[in-house]
């Protein structure tokens, strides 16, 4: 098992919606489960801006605990 924190969670989720793993059950499984984590803990706004927010290496997620 391989633990993923902060911005590591939102790179992951990034490449996969950027590259929408279509035919890969698997995957888009994992895409979805992140993309749900991800809307219970940031707001709106962040969601927005999480690509922003992962460029300029702001840790949205390690203040949200």
């Amino acid at each position: 098992m391989i633990a993923l924190h902060g911005n590591e969670l939102i790179g992951v989720y990034l490449l996969l919606k950027h590259h929408e793993p279509e035919g890969d059950e698997p995957l888009a499984d994992l895409m979805q489960r992140i993309e749900t984590y991800l809307y219970q803990r940031l707001s709106i706004e962040e969601m927005e801006q999480i690509e922003y927010l992962y460029e300029k290496n702001i840790d949205v997620l390690s203040s949200k605990g």
